[in-house]
């Protein structure tokens, strides 16, 4: 493992499998947020039909992703491998960090106004269920944690780059940053079937606390020092 101006750097040898050439873990680019949503899309794509049908647009993420790097770039965090994006990662060392600038800044209205014009193609009769989702996860942000409120937002891994040490090299950057940071803790959640990402942040210190859940079913919950 290597740094290069802030960079994480592995190896093929260094990961589980080994894309071709290093894999590379740095603060992505504004450039990149597209390739990242399409991934996202890719990853959770039940989910996203869910909302926005079998043709998803990506202005929502594209606007959301887009401000959480403006307030937090060195968080939101991409892996590639040669110029080809196949991670990401999304830190934040303050959950309500984030919240208060989307709020001071406006973009709370303008996003529910683009969505209210159609922009985000969102399919209504489901938002009731996302919502309830979000009180759910607001309402249960705070429990099993003993300090701070930095959080694992999202992170996903392209297909072709499973299972070769992605998501690791992904958390460790993350652990890195928040430790720059000064976070006392990081919290995520996964569902418990997902057994490789399971896996990929016990690796990196993360330890079962709890389960909650939301409309969707339970959720593991997991905390780490970093």
């Amino acid at each position: 493992m290597g740094k290069v101006e802030g960079a994480l750097i592995l190896t093929a040898s260094q990961c589980s499998s080994g894309p071709v050439g290093p894999l590379v873990v740095s603060p992505i680019e504004q450039a990149e947020i597209d390739a990242a949503v399409y991934i996202f899309l890719n990853a959770f794509r039940d989910n996203v039909r869910l909302i926005y049908g079998t043709e998803p647009k990506p202005d929502a993420m594209r606007d959301v992703w887009t401000f959480v790097r403006d307030v937090e770039p060195g968080g939101f965090l991409a892996a590639r491998n040669g110029a080809d994006l196949i991670g990401y990662a999304i830190f934040t060392h303050s959950i309500k960090t984030l919240q208060r600038r989307a709020l001071r800044e406006g973009k709370l209205l303008v996003w529910t106004a683009r969505a209210l014009s159609g922009r985000y193609g969102i399919r209504w009769f489901h938002v009731g269920r996302l919502l309830w989702n979000k009180v759910l996860f607001v309402g249960g942000a705070a429990r099993f944690r003993t300090a701070g409120d930095a959080q694992l937002l999202n992170i996903a891994v392209s297909p072709a780059a499973r299972g070769k040490g992605v998501a690791k090299a992904l958390v460790r950057a993350g652990l890195r940053y928040l430790a720059q940071r000064k976070a006392p803790e990081v919290r995520l959640e996964v569902r418990p079937d997902n057994l490789a990402a399971i896996a990929a942040y016990r690796d990196n210190g993360f330890v079962e606390r709890g389960r909650t859940s939301d409309a969707g079913g339970e959720w593991l919950v997991m905390t780490a020092h970093p």
